[in-house]
């Protein structure tokens, strides 16, 4: 993200109050230079009335218009911000070019959570990871903590056979072997129980299950169950049934927005700090992208046109993305806003452009945009 040019403050400039009250009654990021100190960076949701408590004293019959703190203020840039969200990625920008060497800690971003197959080993399990792996292992997240990501990873383990221990395993008929072998809940590889194509063949059912969800075993399975029922073979599609709902209970673990960490695309929508006037913040392959300016002070034609211009600069995102951001601190970000109780906008995310619901997000702008134009003949 590309930073906008801020608005610069002078401590000793005697129109001070004047012109921070001129600031619009938004939140907002403030970066403060102090002499023989390092540069302060801070957020509020009401930036004009926190500069005005540092820079400006709270006792203006005394004499002193200054605050005590801005005498040691050399300058101060802020940047009004319109949504949690803008705030957020103004924020990570700033901090990773003032605090360059320990950003994260400033920022206390924590890493998000993913579920992975772990498909490089000889028999592939699954893990809880906080990190991107290689390219070309599906990594699915991010989850909202790391007891839902084991969570989800130990319904699925439930739900197929595949091992649970993460030992580099050397198969051999007199391995000891563990529970879930006992228990039938493991193939026992490790024992010899099975050959190495008929674990892998599991191993793809579990890949497969990941991909979609379990839409696409619960699609057969239902179809298998139907067909048994037809046949009136009912104990078969008693156990069919039992089946389906053991991958129904282990899909709704899962966060509807959790899909793989590569193909992670979505559009946030959220208002900006001027009137009639929004913000689309595209997300390709986990990367945020500069964001897509709506400007509603001009009546426009339609909803259509409003559509093919969505459309447009989109497909040009999409076309030649940013991929220079670090997609595991990019989805941290995306986590901490989408997870949390206050966030703000709207998230609608797809596979391909073609596959976003451009319907539902053209109504969603226009109810905000007719929210603001109440808002604004009523003030």
């Amino acid at each position: 993200m590309k930073l906008p040019p801020p608005i610069p403050f002078r401590p000793d400039d005697p129109d001070l109050a004047q012109r921070l009250r001129g600031l619009s009654a938004s939140r907002g990021i403030y970066l403060l230079t102090l002499t023989g100190a390092k540069p302060h960076l801070g957020w509020s949701v009401h930036l004009s009335r926190r500069l005005s408590r540092l820079l400006v004293s709270s006792y203006p019959g005394s004499g002193a218009e200054r605050s005590g703190l801005s005498e040691k203020i050399v300058n101060v840039l802020c940047w009004p911000t319109g949504s949690r969200l803008e705030s957020s990625l103004l924020l990570y920008e700033l901090t990773r070019q003032h605090f360059s060497e320990d950003y994260r800690k400033e920022l206390r971003l924590r890493m998000p959570w993913f579920v992975r197959l772990k498909t490089n080993d000889p028999f592939p399990l699954l893990e809880t990871i906080n990190r991107v792996a290689q390219k070309g292992v599906e990594v699915y997240g991010p989850f909202r903590t790391r007891d839902a990501a084991q969570a989800y990873q130990q319904q699925v383990e439930g739900v197929f056979q595949i091992r649970r221990c993460s030992e580099a395993l050397l198969p051999h008929t007199g391995h000891p072997g563990c529970i879930y072998g006992e228990m039938n809940q493991c193939m026992r590889p490790c024992q010899c129980a099975v050959s190495g194509a008929e674990y892998a063949s599991e191993a793809r059912r579990v890949s497969e299950f990941l991909a979609t969800n379990g839409r696409s075993s619960l699609a057969a399975l239902t179809a298998a169950r139907d067909r048994a029922s037809e046949q009136m073979e009912f104990e078969h599609a008693s156990q069919i049934q039992k089946r389906i709902e053991k991958l129904e209970a282990a899909a709704k673990t899962r966060d509807e927005v959790v899909r793989d960490a590569a193909g992670f695309h979505g559009v946030a929508l959220t208002n900006s700090a001027r009137p009639l006037e929004f913000r689309l913040w595209p997300m390709v392959a986990g990367r945020w992208q500069e964001p897509v300016v709506l400007d509603f002070s001009v009546e426009r034609s339609g909803s259509g046109s409003l559509d093919s211009e969505i459309r447009a600069q989109l497909a040009k995102i999409f076309a030649e993305p940013d991929a220079d951001g670090n997609a595991l601190e990019h989805l941290a970000l995306f986590s901490r806003w989408y997870y949390s109780s206050w966030r703000d906008g709207s998230w609608f995310p797809f596979r391909t452009v073609a596959d976003l619901n451009y319907r539902r997000l053209v109504r969603e702008i226009s109810k905000m945009a007719e929210a603001s134009r109440v808002s604004a003949r009523s003030s």
